[in-house]
């Protein structure tokens, strides 16, 4: 094996791998040896089917699996033998395959920057004021009652808007679907904060049962790249007209919930959770306030595939809530793409912060031991109900336990952190719970 190295900047690295011939043919051969004991060919006995033919047949499929093999197993060596770890796993470019004459590939990847992290004892911080209001504890009421809706079938005929309809949906351009617009037969809310590309307008006014048409133009810029320059022709038909009903703010509604007497109960398991959930935003406010103030102090350049990672990271957990307020999955993938300028400063700043917090936990010697990481995994599991079986079996995965222990070696270094900053109760209440 010849290895050649290059820096085209000062993280990254590019190994350029060629595999002598005679490895090739170690490699080839041994392939062919088990391909032969385990397949049978009409006329020879099994094991004795000569190699030739084993290559007419199969030498596409062994080829390229002894590429995979090779480039796999020379990328660790040549990366071991250099003392080389990458951050992300390395890009592979294959530029000579043909395995007669020699294999030559080369691997592309950032290392990680050389970090001793300074001037983080004793940081001055802020505690935000935690306070909870009467009128959060009633937002909260009536976002649990809207949870808490349900629906009515309604004999009229007309869809008016802040009604929920089950219909279906499609766009068309030249009188041809267009990809990734359809919407099958589903409850959908007649809104403009619930519909995509102003299909309120669409359905709103629509009879039950006569199929519509309506015809929307949008803009060369506009972020669904299917839309996007069209005139596109909304075809779509309305079963059913619904209206939601939420249930009455009384003592017979906490009743209901199932473990509260009355309503005055209710409020008050209300006003503790957000308590609760205001007290752990104002830790994470201080922790990162904290990690703001020790990145200021310690600049450092960030892997580009360290960004990359985070950005894909972010634009599929964004895409994931659009999902979820209803949004088809390719309007979803869409929306969160348009987004990626916002979201690539967003990754830049939790690589960042991801390379701060290793780099001071190897400082302070911070691990996390195997009876501390059981007892996290038991209590995720514990508290999962219904998904405890899903939950279980994910983190009896090797690379989840991994991320798993990461994450809980970074809150440990958060916390000892945090043990000896300086905070200081801030002058005026920001901090009120959102419901």
């Amino acid at each position: 094996m010849q290895v050649n190295i290059e820096t085209p900047s000062t993280l990254r690295r590019k190994l350029t791998i060629d595999v002598e011939p005679d490895e090739i043919k170690r490699e080839l051969d041994r392939a062919y040896n088990e391909l032969k004991r385990s397949v049978v060919l009409k006329g020879f006995r099994a094991g004795h089917a000569p190699q030739k033919l084993l290559e007419r047949f199969f030498g596409d499929q062994v080829r390229g699996d002894v590429i995979q093999k090779l480039v796999k197993d020379y990328t660790k060596k040549a990366l071991e033998e250099n003392n080389l770890t990458p951050m992300v796993e390395p890009e592979i470019q294959t530029e000579e395959t043909d395995l007669t004459k020699a294999l030559r590939f080369s691997a592309t990847f950032d290392v990680r920057p050389e970090l001793v992290v300074k001037d983080y004892q004793g940081l001055k911080v802020q505690q935000p004021r935690i306070e909870v209001r009467d009128e959060d504890v009633e937002q909260a009421l009536q976002q649990l009652r809207e949870r808490h809706a349900t629906f009515k079938a309604e004999t009229r005929t007309k869809v008016e808007r802040g009604d929920s309809v089950l219909a279906e949906i499609e766009g068309y351009a030249a009188n041809e679907p267009i990809p990734g617009t359809k919407i099958e037969q589903r409850l959908l809310r007649v809104s403009d904060k619930m519909l995509p590309h102003g299909l309120d307008e669409v359905l709103a006014g629509a009879e039950v049962g006569v199929p519509i048409s309506k015809h929307r133009s949008y803009g060369a810029d506009y972020a669904a790249k299917e839309l996007a320059g069209k005139n596109v022709e909304w075809r779509a038909a309305v079963k059913e007209i619904f209206t939601r009903q939420v249930p009455e703010l009384d003592d017979e509604f906490a009743k209901d919930l199932g473990e509260f007497a009355n309503l005055g109960e209710l409020r008050e398991k209300l006003r503790a959770d957000l308590l609760e959930a205001a007290r752990r935003r104002a830790e994470s406010r201080v922790r990162q306030g904290l990690l703001d103030l020790v990145m200021e102090r310690n600049p450092i350049e960030v892997p580009e595939s360290m960004i990359d990672l985070e950005l894909r990271s972010l634009e599929a957990e964004l895409a994931a809530s659009f999902e979820e307020q209803g949004l088809p999955h390719e309007e979803a993938h869409a929306r969160a793409a348009g987004n990626r300028d916002e979201l690539r400063t967003r990754a830049e700043k939790r690589a960042r912060s991801s390379l701060i917090v290793d780099a001071l936990a190897d400082q302070e010697g911070v691990a996390i031991s195997d009876e501390d990481l059981a007892d996290r995994i038991a209590k995720l599991v514990t508290h999962s109900g219904r998904e405890r079986d899903r939950v279980a079996k994910f983190y009896h995965q090797e690379e989840n336990r991994t991320g798993l222990r990461q994450a809980m070696r970074r809150e440990k270094t958060l916390d000892i952190l945090l043990s000896r900053a300086q905070v200081e109760p801030e002058a005026a209440a920001e901090t009120s719970a959102d419901a």
